[in-house]
């Protein structure tokens, strides 16, 4: 009996300083919901954190006014659908608008949430993913500093910025 109880506390004892094993499990293609377009619509489901980060990377070469890394991460034949109406097309025309604005504006982004998201069956989109985004932009306008916030949706193929579409917001000043 004796040894019974020893053996049961050292089982106690030993299984007690193993360390715990604790899982992230990371959904990737779960349905999240769809994509209603004239002829079809399509599921979306959560995509690969693989366009966060790189969605992160342009934020912070954007932060960091660096052009050139800008430059590598666009397609050549980027889109950009601007807040106000902007319609950008073509890498060189989105580096020239951003030394204007970086120049007069010295915008400055700071991000709140993003999700990965993928539409599936969508033959022309069938190696990429979207992002959506959020963040509060700082600048300059006029002389005078102020905050918006920003929405997009960002479309991604093959580690390069394809196109994106900017909502925003003016955020009102708190004084």
């Amino acid at each position: 009996m004796k040894k019974i109880l020893i053996l049961g506390l050292l089982l106690i004892i030993s299984s007690s300083c193993k360390p715990k094993v604790v899982e992230k499990i990371i959904e990737v293609d779960r349905e999240v919901g769809y994509l209603l377009t004239p002829e079809k619509t399509f599921t979306a489901s959560s995509g690969d954190n693989s366009i966060v980060e790189l969605w992160d990377e342009y934020i912070k070469a954007h932060n960091n006014q660096d052009l050139e890394s800008i430059s590598e991460m666009n397609s050549d034949t980027i889109q950009i659908y601007g807040p106000h109406g902007e319609i950008i097309q073509g890498n060189d025309d989105h580096i020239s608008f951003l030394k204007v604005w970086f120049e007069d504006a010295a915008p400055e982004w700071k991000t709140f949430f993003s999700f990965p998201m993928k539409i599936n069956a969508m033959e022309s989109q069938k190696d990429g993913q979207w992002v959506v985004s959020g963040a509060v932009v700082k600048m300059n306008v006029d002389g005078a500093e102020i905050d918006v916030t920003q929405l997009y949706d960002v479309y991604s193929e093959n580690g390069k910025i394809m196109k994106f579409y900017v909502y925003e917001r003016a955020n009102p000043s708190i004084e």
